[in-house]
């Protein structure tokens, strides 16, 4: 062969293409068999992902509204409920003790009744007071006075602290709650020898329903007063419950106040001075 043949083969044969359109090639072919392979199934597998997709979505918002949101609204209507019970039984255990001290004439009776009630009237007044934390300003006023009142008849002196603070400072009590609140808070501040605060609790407790325009209200405020007057006589401070006396008895003398409340509040507080051996019996009494 002449070398004029060898380079006019070579001139002759195409050239070869490189790597990267051949790769190319290939993908096109690929994509080509997948698109004339794919049928009703694979259409359907496509948008059944897509509906599981959004379905986990919907269930994590789901999961995360019974985690967040009703759950702890389930939780709290139970602390609610529980609440609510403890205060129904120390009021009926109470009521029931009051019933077998008028209707018992045997006084061993009585002294056993009062003896198995007083630590259940504790154990609820302490669950209550446990509770609180959890509720929020769901508690009603009403609820924490009767709690209050038998914290105070048992002696549980830091129940009794705990659930005044907590009536005083409610944002939903109003002001005749708010009055009785302080009222509460004043005997147990005499009760615990903190006679100066105890008057501020009081004066506080009048004026909480000084603005009320209710018929009758000067009957509250006298029944204020003469709380405050028994406390006074207790100490031994003569003079002042002397001077609260006479407050007593002209919030008393309004019109507005009816005759048998009058008659009832005077009698009511004459008979428990007259269990004071501190003070002489007011002659206005």
């Amino acid at each position: 062969m002449t070398t004029a043949q060898t380079i006019q083969d070579v001139q002759d044969t195409p050239p070869r293409s490189n790597a990267m359109d051949r790769l190319t090639e290939l993908e096109a072919k690929v994509n080509k068999l997948e698109r004339q392979a794919e049928g009703p199934l694979d259409t359907w597998q496509k948008r059944g992902s897509f509906m599981a997709l959004l379905i986990g979505i919907v269930l994590s918002g789901y999961s995360l509204f019974e985690t967040f949101y009703a759950k702890p609204k389930d939780a709290a209507l139970h602390d609610i409920e529980e609440f609510n019970h403890a205060v129904n039984e120390v009021a009926n255990l109470r009521q029931g003790l009051i019933r077998t001290q008028l209707e018992s004439k045997n006084p061993q009776l009585t002294m056993a009744m009062s003896s198995m009630t007083m630590p259940q009237i504790l154990a609820n007044i302490q669950y209550a007071t446990a509770l609180l934390p959890k509720l929020g300003d769901d508690v009603g006023v009403p609820q924490l006075i009767v709690l209050i009142g038998e914290a105070m008849n048992i002696y549980d002196w830091r129940s009794a602290e705990l659930l005044v603070d907590r009536a005083i400072h409610s944002p939903k009590a109003i002001p005749t709650m708010r009055s009785e609140a302080y009222r509460y808070k004043a005997r147990l501040n005499f009760m615990t020898g903190k006679a100066q605060e105890g008057r501020k609790a009081f004066e506080d407790s009048l004026n909480a329903i000084r603005e009320e325009p209710g018929f009758g209200i000067n009957g509250a405020r006298a029944y204020i007063v003469s709380d405050w007057v028994i406390s006074e006589f207790n100490l031994g401070d003569c003079s002042i419950g002397n001077e609260r006396v006479t407050q007593f008895l002209r919030l008393l003398d309004d019109p507005q106040v009816q005759q048998m409340a009058k008659e009832g509040m005077r009698a009511t507080l004459k008979a428990q001075l007259m269990q004071s051996s501190h003070c002489p019996m007011p002659s206005e009494l």
